[in-house]
């Protein structure tokens, strides 16, 4: 084993520090062991020659003495130093660092769902860099760009749902990457772990059904534009008439301004809705103020449910009804598809994981009161 290949050898048990493999190596003359990152100016200074002179006869190009390669070459060896191929070669297989970036870390769900994948990156011995992007485009893809221009072994993103210049880039720079609760259209060629929303409404409105309800209103948040924010409402729209016909479900938006939840609240009321499912968990928290400020009661005058288990639901009073995306075994899924791709450079787990949500009916839900006992 040359001291080249002891060299590559160390750095990949190499302890990193901003950025440089501090490589222990050995030197030829002596057992003398130094640290240092070697460069091709320490080649040339060590073997008295010109930077050009090392790079071109470490290429195979230019034209020198039998004497001057064999010059180059024995330093090369001495002093460890790792040619840049190679060291790339090191580098990407080993930075052991893979790069976060969710949508927004106040987001109570995201913040258990990221904290969930760090936990598993760690026990597998990896590092992570967690970034937020504020649910905007230009700084999901400034945090791409950072990550492109570092040694990243790899990238789980909450993407934004439209195909960016960022995430154009890392598909070009064939970076490992796996998108976790949305998923982009016309990117299909990263894989992706979302949750179907199907399954939960299902047994949400079967249970709502079965508590006498015979109308019921959902609560959609198109602005962010998230993939699964919008295919939880067509979702909704598809199903509910299985249950409460065609006039007994309504769909409303909101847009995380105060206004607008007041206006589709009192849509609700005028429509007589006795049961509420919110597609997005932060209209849910906010508009249990405007319900406590109207004395609407909830579970006896307004049943409700919200999707993410956050456990902020979990506290109140009424426990809250959640539609479960199962985030914890999302996480997990995701983890182990990046590493698959880190360590075999292609996904066994195939391009797409579909996870079921599930219903976890509490004391939010309750019967449907009767008619005209609607308000309070």
């Amino acid at each position: 084993m040359n001291e080249l290949s002891v060299a590559a050898a160390l750095v990949r048990h190499s302890t990193r520090t901003s950025g440089y493999a501090w490589t222990v190596t050995q030197s030829v003359n002596s057992e003398r062991y130094f640290m240092g990152f070697v460069t091709i100016r320490d080649v040339a200074q060590k073997a008295g020659v010109s930077i050009a002179t090392v790079s071109q006869i470490l290429h195979g190009k230019g034209r020198f003495s039998k004497k001057t390669k064999k010059l180059v070459m024995n330093t090369v060896d001495a002093l460890g130093y790792i040619p840049d191929s190679r060291a790339q070669a090191i580098r990407m297989s080993d930075s052991k660092m893979v790069g976060l970036l969710v949508p927004d870390l106040r987001n109570r769900y995201f913040a258990d769902l990221v904290s969930s994948m760090e936990n598993i990156l760690y026990e597998e011995g990896f590092n992570t860099l967690i970034g937020t992007s504020a649910e905007n485009v230009e700084r999901q893809d400034s945090f791409i760009t950072n990550i492109l221009g570092q040694r990243f072994d790899g990238l789980i993103i909450i993407p934004q749902g439209v195909e960016s210049a960022g995430l154009k880039a890392l598909v070009k720079r064939n970076i490992p990457t796996v998108f976790v609760d949305r998923r982009v259209p016309g990117m299909e060629t990263i894989p992706y772990v979302v949750s179907d929303p199907r399954p939960g409404l299902v047994e949400a409105m079967r249970a709502l059904y079965a508590d006498g309800h015979r109308k019921i209103a959902y609560l959609a948040h198109p602005s962010l534009k998230s993939f699964s924010l919008n295919e939880r409402a067509e979702a909704f729209k598809k199903l509910s008439p299985q249950f409460f016909g065609k006039s007994g479900s309504l769909i409303l938006s909101s847009d995380s301004k105060s206004g607008s939840l007041e206006l589709a609240l009192n849509r609700i009321d005028e429509f007589g809705a006795t049961a509420l499912i919110f597609g997005y968990s932060p209209d849910a928290i906010s508009c249990l103020g405007i319900f406590h400020d109207r004395g609407i009661r909830i579970g006896s005058c307004m049943s409700l449910i919200s999707f993410d288990d956050i456990d902020v639901f979990n506290l109140m009073t009424p426990r809250i009804s959640i539609i479960s995306q199962q985030a914890e075994k999302m996480g997990r899924r995701g983890v182990e598809m990046l590493l698959e791709l880190i360590r075999n450079g292609v996904s066994g787990l195939g391009a797409m994981v579909s996870i079921p949500t599930i219903f976890i009916q509490r004391e939010s839900v309750g019967p449907a009161p009767a008619l005209g006992s609607h308000h309070h």
